[in-house]
């Protein structure tokens, strides 16, 4: 293992937050037994996880057969601190997991399982900016010294989880492999009733027009930070020094980006993914 910094790792080309993860962990999901039943939600920090992970489960929910717990975040715990709980492997089905890595990391079995996966991508400006706050009140993370010198890491890829750019590329070349459903989180705040439904149809639950709804109310950025088992206030003061859920909107890289860094991410958009079909909503 590499270490870049006081924070960062970098092993098996995944870079990574120290007090999130280790090499062994990496190492250990190699062996992990996948079950046909078992869903995974991936994304790259900042791409919508906790509020995708509440619309998982309000339909699971709403859906039948899925196991109460605290919160959202035992309900649907990262794949990268699975071992840190040994309760985990043994769950009785169905088995919901979070998890920020790249495909090679995840294990083997799902390629040949029914498991399936829910991967969703958020436009990178909007995405550096909400990272750069994030990084600002978890302490797990580097403090950015300034917004300029976070971009730059960012765009180098010296973040937890690595490239952002390498993230979205590695799964969607890979996505024939996996039994996968891409959403953006820009579809989902423009539109998040037919982002319900298209996970609904992909997970396999017939819910009614009047459940959808309840999912729908339940998944709103409003409702979601005043519920205690969603909006990550449960964390420990020591882990997460302010507010999780910050603004959640599309656009907000405008008060951010000056004109000739959003060029900057432009021309990279269009040298490391621009043989890509991926369209992006900016605003």
């Amino acid at each position: 293992m590499e270490m870049i910094s006081k924070h960062l790792g970098r092993y098996k080309n995944y870079t990574f937050p120290m007090g999130f993860t280790s090499a062994e962990v990496i190492d250990s999901l190699q062996s992990f037994e996948i079950r046909d039943s078992d869903l995974f939600l991936v994304t790259y920090p900042k791409s919508g996880t906790i509020w995708t992970q509440q619309i998982i489960i309000s339909i699971c929910e709403l859906g039948g057969g899925l196991n109460k717990y605290p919160n959202n975040m035992e309900t649907m715990p990262w794949l990268e601190y699975l071992w840190v709980k040994e309760s985990y492997p043994n769950r009785p089905s169905p088995r919901l997991f979070s998890c920020h890595f790249i495909a090679d990391l995840m294990p083997p079995q799902l390629k040949d399982k029914k498991a399936k996966i829910i991967y969703v991508m958020r436009n990178p400006k909007d995405n550096i900016v909400s990272y750069y706050h994030f990084s600002k009140i978890c302490s797990d993370l580097e403090t950015p010294k300034s917004f300029e010198d976070f971009l730059e890491d960012y765009l180098q890829g010296n973040v937890g989880s690595g490239s952002w750019f390498d993230h979205i590329r590695d799964w969607h070349s890979k996505r024939d492999q996996y039994n996968i459903l891409f959403l953006s989180y820009e579809d989902m705040v423009l539109d998040l009733k037919t982002a319900v439904k298209k996970i609904c149809t992909f997970l396999g639950k017939n819910l009614s027009e009047a459940d959808v709804e309840k999912v729908v109310e339940k998944s709103t950025f409003k409702n979601m930070k005043e519920d205690p088992k969603a909006n990550y206030q449960f964390l420990p003061e020591i882990m997460m020094k302010g507010v999780f859920m910050r603004k959640g909107n599309i656009g907000d890289w405008k008060n951010y980006l000056t004109v000739a860094q959003s060029e900057r991410v432009d021309r990279l958009l269009q040298e490391r993914l621009g043989d890509l079909s991926l369209k992006f909503i900016w605003e």
